[in-house]
Order: C-alpha cells, then sequence, then structure tokens
C-alpha cells in the first residue's frame, strides 16, 4: 500500500528514490529533520523541498503532516490481521472496503471523470460488460441510469455484448469491468469496440496489466482507464470483495456529477425525496 502514488507524476530516479523513501519507511521520513532525510536520501535539502512541491504539497513539513496521517490511518484500519476472530474479520472488512474507497477516489482524476460523465450523459446507449462478482455494481448502475432515461444494459459474456453493441458507434459508450486484467472475454471485447470506434471506460483492478493486455493492439490514450484500488495481502486476499465498493463508488461518483450538472434532475430528486417522505410519513402522495 502506498502512501504517495506517482502514477500521474513524471519523476527521475533522484525523485523517486525520495518517493520510494516515503512510501517504505514513512516513520523514518516523518520522524527526521529536512537535513537528516536529505542526507539518507543522497540529496541536499533544497532539492528534498522540489520533489515535496513536485508531488503537490507547499513544503516537506506539510508532506511529513500528510505521511503521517496517511501511515497512521493505514495502521489502524487497512492493515489486516491473521483472520481468526470474529473481530478479526470486521476489522479487516473495514479496511479492506475503506482502503478501496478513500483510494480509489483519492487516485480520481476530476477533469476525466468529468469528462466521462458528459459522454455517458450525451451517449444514445451505454452498454456495461461484467462478469462474476463485477455484475453487481454494472446491474446497479443500470439502475441508476434508468432513473434519468439513460438507455443502458448490462451483459455478462462476450457473445451478448457482440450481438448488442453491433450497430453501437461513436455516439454510444461501452463500460467494461475486470478485476485482474487477465479476463480474455473482457479484454478481446474492448479491442473489438476500440475498432469499432465506440467511447469506452475500462474499470479495473489492475491497471499496469490490463494495460500490458492492451497496448500491442489499441492506442491506450485514446480510452478512459480507472483502476480502482485494492489491497492484496499474502495472508488474506480481499480482491474479490474490495473491488466491488471501488466500481460501486466510481459509479456512484459519475451518477452524482450527472446528476448535479443538470438541473432538472436535481429538481427531479427533490421532489421524489418530498413524494417518498409524504408517503412514509403521512400515507399519500
Amino acid at each position: 500500500m502506498k502512501i504517495i502514488d506517482s502514477k500521474d507524476k513524471k519523476l527521475n530516479s533522484t525523485e523517486g528514490s525520495i518517493l520510494n523513501l516515503i512510501n517504505t519507511d514513512p516513520d523514518f521520513f516523518c520522524s527526521h529533520s529536512i537535513q537528516e532525510v536529505s542526507k539518507q536520501s543522497n540529496v541536499s535539502p533544497s532539492t528534498m523541498t522540489r520533489v515535496c512541491q513536485k508531488l503537490g504539497f507547499k513544503s516537506f513539513k506539510s508532506t511529513q503532516m500528510f505521511v503521517y496521517e496517511k501511515s497512521r490511518m493505514q495502521n489502524d484500519y487497512y492493515k489486516l490481521g491473521d483472520d481468526n476472530t470474529i473481530q478479526e474479520i470486521i476489522h479487516n472488512v473495514r479496511g479492506a472496503a475503506m482502503y478501496t474507497i478513500n483510494e480509489t477516489l483519492n487516485s480520481i482524476n476530476s477533469k476525466e471523470i468529468e469528462e466521462i460523465a458528459k459522454r455517458i450523459y450525451s451517449s444514445k446507449r451505454v452498454m456495461i460488460f461484467g462478469l462474476e462478482q463485477q455484475q453487481i455494481s454494472a446491474n446497479s448502475f443500470v439502475l441508476n441510469l434508468s432513473r434519468i432515461n439513460i438507455m443502458a444494459q448490462h451483459v455478462s459474456n462476450i457473445h451478448n455484448y457482440v450481438q448488442r453493441t453491433i450497430f453501437f458507434d461513436e455516439n454510444d459508450f461501452a463500460i467494461f469491468i475486470t478485476r485482474t486484467g487477465w479476463t480474455k472475454e473482457i479484454i478481446e471485447s474492448i479491442k473489438w469496440s476500440y475498432n469499432k470506434n465506440i467511447p469506452m471506460l475500462v474499470l479495473t483492478a489492475d491497471r499496469e496489466i490490463t494495460i500490458e493486455q492492451l497496448e500491442d493492439s489499441i492506442d491506450i490514450s485514446n480510452i478512459h482507464i480507472i483502476e480502482t484500488q485494492t489491497i492484496n495481502n499474502d495472508k488474506i486476499k480481499y480482491p474479490s470483495i474490495s473491488s466491488v465498493p471501488g466500481e460501486m463508488i466510481i459509479f456512484d461518483l459519475i451518477f452524482n456529477i450527472i446528476v448535479s450538472q443538470n438541473e432538472k434532475f436535481r429538481d427531479m430528486f427533490k421532489k421524489t425525496a418530498e413524494i417518498s417522505l409524504n408517503w412514509n410519513f403521512e400515507g399519500k402522495f
């Protein structure tokens, strides 16, 4: 589990080594002065300050404060135990879910997610391809989209996907959900859709493997790929469980962006809430 993710930052070898120190030994980074940390990293204090600023912080001290809070949270909530007691199971499930939701949202690019929401809202049709556990999040998103009259469907095999999207084009939208990045049906469907110029979003718990499977066939920069962050620990593995909260939170985020940017939808949901309250407390609409 990383304290600071560098996937959107282009770091040279020196900067990368400082980030590696932060992620591997946060206690040392937080408990020593800038002079001591710089010496450990074989850089000057001014270089250390510059790297902290490049990572998005105002100063070395503000970086320390962030790393301290983040590492404490990981120790308190995200560190998984042996799973031998009910309390440990509760702790582990809570930690896995909290990690997935927090880290997935923290890694979101706001401009990209807004663009995805706009594309989905303006699409003629939306098709969501998800297998096994991923059918849960797919069906939930289809239900939400139907509430704002967006035509959406979920499929769970390549045959149905191809049959239903044969007439799709650049005016439609496809969403693929893959936990491992290895799923052949998903990967081949993405390639097929790319060749038909269908805009798409790929939700994956392993961005690196997914890109490896696709980059020889398609231009990765022309599709949206969002990684759902999950805990994968040597003793306990929760990927099939913890990926679902990450998928659900992304879909909820997209849905809320669509609704919040459309006054008609905001008014509609306000009236819906009023109707529900009237029915529940007064027995009438």
